[in-house]
């Protein structure tokens, strides 16, 4: 199997047996959650021209994310990274999420005057963008 058709649990599997990592049974509901939003993209991706035809009339339902939460060191980069490399999809981005708000910022700054300027950034991401990844994002 190419290594891009893998979810997330099976090129961790694949690195645990090549010993590039060790595996941490308190990562697999994690994991699990990857691999459900791996395999809702991938399936969406390849729709057929039957299926984006028809989405011009019925927008699809969009892929729920996910939010890691815990301590240092359990490995949430590291699981983002794996699903995130692995995804065949080009429209996708991953950032820092203190460099992606200084980037809405700067665009803000761009739309200065408009109305709404958010909707039209979210916009702009939207078109260009399938997949956002954010790391560190922090909720209090």
């Amino acid at each position: 199997m190419s290594e891009l058709a893998m979810t997330p649990s099976q090129r961790y599997a694949e690195g645990v047996a090549r010993g590039e990592w060790q595996n941490d049974p308190a990562q697999h509901a994690a994991l699990a959650e990857l691999d459900r939003i791996h395999l809702a993209l991938v399936d969406s991706a390849q729709d057929g021209w039957l299926d984006r035809l028809s989405a011009f009339w019925k927008k699809p339902d969009p892929v729920k994310g996910l939010y890691f939460w815990g301590g240092v060191g359990r490995g949430k980069t590291f699981l983002v990274d794996l699903f995130f490399d692995g995804l065949p999809i080009e429209q996708k981005y991953r950032t820092h999420f203190h460099r992606f708000m200084r980037g809405i910022h700067e665009r803000l700054r761009e739309h200065q005057g408009q109305s709404d300027p958010l909707a039209k950034i979210a916009q702009e991401w939207r078109s260009n963008l399938r997949v956002l990844v954010l790391d560190e994002f922090f909720v209090t």
